[in-house]
């Protein structure tokens, strides 16, 4: 039995990226979260890119396959694998795999993305405003960064969402130039590590822009999960920095180009009580760590 997380994920991506492995085997793959779909969207089409092509044994689980057939996992990485059998079905809240090419389409995505969690779940105003600032910042960081240099051909931003009975997962992923690259783009931040880019954006708060109120935000959405008693976690080349209740840290992980979000909220947020966030954890509230 195997779980596609993104912990579980890495461990694949090692494996494959570091010896540079033609195939991939997913047969005993019985569960995969959203964070992990969209990685494997991208592993496969940056092997095409790279004419390697990656040879994918699909999940021999017909629940598994029907699964990410209706999270449209197959329609973005452009494949036609062995048909489930039965109608493919997602849980009400799952979002499936979303294209985000622009700016000007980023707000038909979150208003679809923050209609399904407030048909499911009993959102206050509030916590609608809020959630919906989040993913609005999210997703804002595919066409403002990801391709700031102008020779990313196909920088290919997607997001999805799925939750279970212990938490909700909203993931976004692309494979654009990556944190260390867009801050070179900034006088004074050049030559700087993977690990020391995704430093100066999660922990100094930085980007490559200058301008006052720029900048920060993946900090503040670091903190309100932690207030939260979630998880963020935040990949970028060859470093990921996790955030979660107890504290956060920075990982090595294998080079991947572009940058790669999860956000974790636990169901406990949204089922006990409807989720009622104080000035105090307010998104656009002063972080002090920051620089703009």
């Amino acid at each position: 039995m195997l779980r596609l997380t993104v912990s579980s994920m890495e461990d694949i991506l090692g494996d494959v990226l570091r010896a540079r492995r033609q195939d991939l085997d997913l047969r005993r793959v019985t569960n995969i979260d959203p964070y992990a779909l969209l990685f494997l969207a991208l592993l496969i089409r940056q092997r095409e890119e790279e004419d390697v092509p990656l040879t994918v044994r699909w999940p021999e689980s017909n629940e598994v396959r029907r699964w990410m057939q209706a999270m449209r996992f197959f329609d973005d990485a452009g494949i036609r694998p062995r048909t489930a059998s039965g109608s493919p079905t997602v849980k009400e809240t799952a979002q499936p795999v979303t294209r985000i090419k622009d700016e000007a389409g980023i707000g038909r995505v979150v208003d679809r993305f923050e209609a399904l969690l407030r048909a499911a779940y009993p959102l206050s105003e509030g916590s609608r405003r809020t959630l919906t600032a989040v993913m609005i910042e999210l997703f804002q960081n595919i066409p403002h960064h990801s391709n700031a240099t102008g020779d990313v051909a196909d920088v290919h931003g997607i997001a999805a969402m799925a939750d279970d009975h212990e938490s909700l997962l909203l993931s976004i992923a692309d494979k654009g130039i990556g944190f260390r690259r867009s801050l070179e783009l900034r006088e004074g931040l050049a030559d700087l590590s993977d690990e020391a880019a995704l430093y100066q954006v999660m922990v100094v708060g930085k980007s490559r822009y200058i301008d006052p109120g720029r900048g920060g935000e993946l900090r503040r959405i670091a903190n309100l999960a932690r207030l939260w008693e979630g998880e963020f976690i935040v990949r970028s080349g060859t470093s990921m920095f996790v955030a979660h209740e107890e504290d956060e840290r920075f990982y090595d992980v294998s080079w991947f180009p572009g940058v790669q979000i999860a956000l974790r909220l636990p169901r406990t947020l949204f089922d006990a009580r409807p989720v009622d966030f104080s000035d105090v954890s307010a998104f656009n509230g002063k972080d002090e760590r920051t620089d703009v």
